[in-house]
């Protein structure tokens, strides 16, 4: 219920940011925003904005971090079972992320011995 209640509100908050007209700067704006509320101790606020971002952001490096700050956020709020939530979303893109440089990794390797096996006999 929870997953259908965040994709209903991520696809309002889309339809509403397109009759805005609302680009890339106003999205880069949020994080700045969102940043600075962190850094002025504005904890809640700085959650909000970081969680609205992280649903318009389209660069995953910088979800990620914002989702760090996040986590951060809601740490010093002590709001432990969202942090967990939170700390299990970032294991999940720490993992796939280790699992793609392994499987990179083995494709090299592969390759190098295909290559290796070629030029050698």
């Amino acid at each position: 219920m929870q997953l259908y209640s965040s994709i209903l509100y991520t696809n309002q908050l889309i339809q509403s940011l397109l009759t805005m007209q609302i680009g890339p700067d106003q999205i880069e704006a949020l994080y700045q925003y969102a940043k600075f509320q962190f850094e002025c101790g504005n904890y809640s606020g700085a959650a909000d904005y970081l969680y609205q971002y992280r649903a318009l952001c389209t660069n995953s490096e910088r979800s990620v971090s914002a989702l760090w700050g996040k986590l951060a956020a809601e740490i010093l709020m002590q709001n432990w079972d969202v942090a967990l939530e939170e700390l299990n979303r970032l294991k999940e893109i720490i993992d796939s992320k280790v699992f793609l440089l392994t499987l990179y990794t083995l494709f090299f390797v592969v390759y190098l011995h295909y290559i290796t096996n070629l030029f050698c006999s």
